[in-house]
């Protein structure tokens, strides 16, 4: 059942929705006329005004029955964390399907599928395998359609499809299956490499130039990889001067490395004095190792032994105990899984 804006509330019949007569009862029957319900609805305005409430209602209800993403049944901690679940049955229990298409849980889902063909291809049952294909074309189209994430796909897509193609011997299933995963692949990989960005039109509405110089260096700031910094500054003169600003690449530096780390370098000198450029490069050398974050991660809540998203959440049976979570990377959870 649906109420439209206008009053009218449809009633779907034959897989088609219809205007029902008089319309819809909360139980489930056609009413013939609002009259024929006397006082018990009154006048038709007041029944148009509660068969929308009635809706809400309704909505709200199926809202409340919709499970969250949740996998249980974790037992151990730190590396030894395992669960007993199949690799098909966690990804349909996360609700891989429909959050891999989501803008912040799409890198997250990416790279563990690289994982999970790069590392453990000879150990997946064939309907993992299609599964994997399935939602590398599904991303591939996502990412097409909204013109992101492109680069870290095409990178993606050329590490399974060398997988699939050097480990086709070892892997399960007729050789016909691993063809048609490899030409799936292929085909998304071509997409992909064809791919180019639709050019702004010049509409006179505001464009990233326009910015003054604070929001374009808060914009710089958000930016994780030092790629990304890099390649924003081979653009144009203003935004090379802009990428090297003193803020962008401070705010690089104690995003991705800790105080003892950085105070090993610019311990002994005035803070205006600092160069972060090379405090960076120092700090690279040294631990070898940059933060990767995520719009949304999986994971393991601290009280139920539960594996959630962190911003769906999750229905803890400890409601009394202050929510604790630990964070799940993409080759933990692979870890995880019964493989």
């Amino acid at each position: 059942m649906e109420a439209s804006s206008r009053g009218n509330v449809y009633v779907k019949q034959n897989g088609h929705w219809v205007i029902a007569s008089g319309g819809y009862d909360a139980g489930g029957g056609v009413l013939d006329s609002a009259r024929e319900r006397g006082s018990a609805i009154g006048t038709t305005e007041n029944y148009n005004e509660r068969m929308v409430s009635i809706q809400i209602v309704l909505d709200m209800n199926k809202m409340q029955l919709l499970p969250l993403p949740f996998l249980r049944n974790v037992q151990g901690t730190g590396q030894q964390r395992k669960t007993n679940e199949s690799v098909s049955s966690a990804l349909e229990k996360l609700q891989f399907e429909e959050y891999a298409n989501q803008y912040r849980q799409f890198m997250y889902c990416l790279e563990f599928y690289r994982l999970l063909i790069k590392h453990k291809c000879h150990r997946l049952s064939g309907t993992v395998q299609k599964h994997v294909c399935n939602m590398l074309e599904q991303m591939t189209s996502t990412a097409i359609s909204l013109e992101l994430f492109v680069p870290s796909l095409k990178q993606t897509l050329r590490d399974v499809h060398d997988c699939l193609r050097d480990k086709e011997q070892e892997m399960i299933g007729s050789k016909a299956m691993r063809r048609k995963h490899q030409d799936m692949v292929s085909n998304c990989l071509v997409r992909v490499s064809n791919f180019q960005y639709t050019q702004k039109e010049e509409d006179g509405t505001l464009s990233l130039m326009d910015l003054p110089k604070e929001c374009l260096i808060n914009i710089l700031k958000k930016l994780e990889k030092p790629r990304d910094i890099i390649n924003v500054a081979m653009t144009c003169s203003t935004l090379e001067v802009i990428a090297m600003d003193t803020e962008v690449w401070e705010s690089m530096c104690f995003h991705h490395f800790n105080d003892k780390e950085i105070c090993d370098y610019v311990g002994h000198m005035e803070l205006y004095s600092v160069n972060w450029v090379e405090v960076f490069k120092f700090c690279l050398k040294k631990s070898k190792v940059l933060k990767t974050c995520y719009g949304d991660e999986l994971v393991v809540c601290n009280n139920c032994r539960g594996v959630c998203w962190r911003r769906v959440g999750h229905d803890c049976i400890s409601n009394e105990v202050l929510p604790s979570f630990t964070a799940l990377s993409p080759a933990d959870f692979l870890n995880l899984l019964n493989l």
